[in-house]
């Protein structure tokens, strides 16, 4: 009897999943290396090298740091390629300033790469402009620039050497021309005016009526005010307690009226007493009065 052969029993191959494989296949040797390399560069992009680092190595200084440019370049146009660009610029904040200005002031085109804008950079410019107080700036990936902005609140018209400039609370300018919008605000004068305009104006706000005859707060000699009203008259406050002579002046134009009598001046810099100059119109009627009633007899 022939003997029997030992066999291996054949295994019936497994079927393979049909997207088995791919996570791995999807690049080929080549493409799987040109994906490391511009992330590497990506990379260098992000960290901003690229640039100035071997301008003391020797002759080749020069050469190396254009390749590191160019390659900086390379990785920044290859993440925009991957989705990594600017496509949406959203702004919260903005009032006065045009929209176009704030994007040409960013620079950043549409379509470009997202990494290669510096968000420090363009904050400093955005704070440039006279209108914006603060603004803070961020990359949103894969798409968006973030910029949120405080715009500078207008105070009061400041009147220097003949010429008008619109200021904020801190003082500082905000326009110089366009000014027929803001003709309803305070007006201050002087040198220094600015820095001091809006404890002053705080004060006069207190008492409307009096704000209302008000045409400008003068600033003298770097210490105190001097009120001038629509009709020209004058009134001189202490260097101190302003707030306290205000009051009182508040007072005498509600309950004297003393703003339509005939007077030039009133001089509220002592806190014991008050002075008030007439016109030289009201001094001659006084005198002309005096005279027509003659010396006064006895009987």
């Amino acid at each position: 009897m022939p003997a029997l052969k030992r066999t291996t029993p054949t295994k019936t191959p497994k079927k393979r999943p049909k997207h088995a494989g791919r996570s791995r296949m999807w690049l080929s040797a080549a493409g799987r290396r040109k994906l490391v390399w511009s992330l590497f560069l990506m990379v260098f992009a992000v960290l901003g090298l690229g640039g100035g680092w071997f301008f003391t190595l020797g002759d080749g200084a020069n050469v190396i740091s254009a390749s590191l440019e160019k390659s900086r370049r390379t990785g920044l146009d290859f993440s925009a390629q991957m989705g990594l660009r600017v496509t949406h610029v959203l702004v919260i904040g903005r009032n006065r300033v045009p929209r176009a200005k704030i994007t040409r002031v960013l620079g950043a085109k549409q379509g470009s790469a997202i990494l290669g804008f510096d968000p420090h950079g363009a904050k400093l410019r955005l704070e440039k402009l006279s209108w914006i107080r603060a603004a803070t700036v961020e990359r949103r990936l894969p798409d968006t620039l973030y910029v949120r902005l405080a715009e500078r609140v207008p105070l009061a018209l400041w009147q220097r050497g003949g010429r008008l400039a619109l200021i904020d609370r801190e003082g500082v300018v905000i326009d110089r021309n366009r000014l027929g919008a803001w003709r309803h605000l305070p007006m201050v004068v002087g040198k220094d005016a600015p820095k001091h305009a809006e404890a002053m104006i705080e004060i006069m706000r207190a008492h409307p009526k009096l704000m209302d005859a008000t045409h400008a707060m003068i600033r003298v000699s770097k210490r105190r005010w001097d009120l001038k009203f629509n009709n020209g008259v004058i009134a001189r406050l202490p260097e101190k307690n302003a707030a306290r002579a205000v009051l009182k002046l508040a007072r005498l134009v509600t309950a004297e009226r003393i703003l339509d009598r005939d007077i030039v001046m009133i001089d509220l810099r002592l806190a014991d007493r008050l002075v008030v100059r007439t016109s030289p119109k009201a001094k001659s009627l006084k005198k002309k009065r005096h005279a027509h009633r003659g010396p006064s007899k006895d009987t």
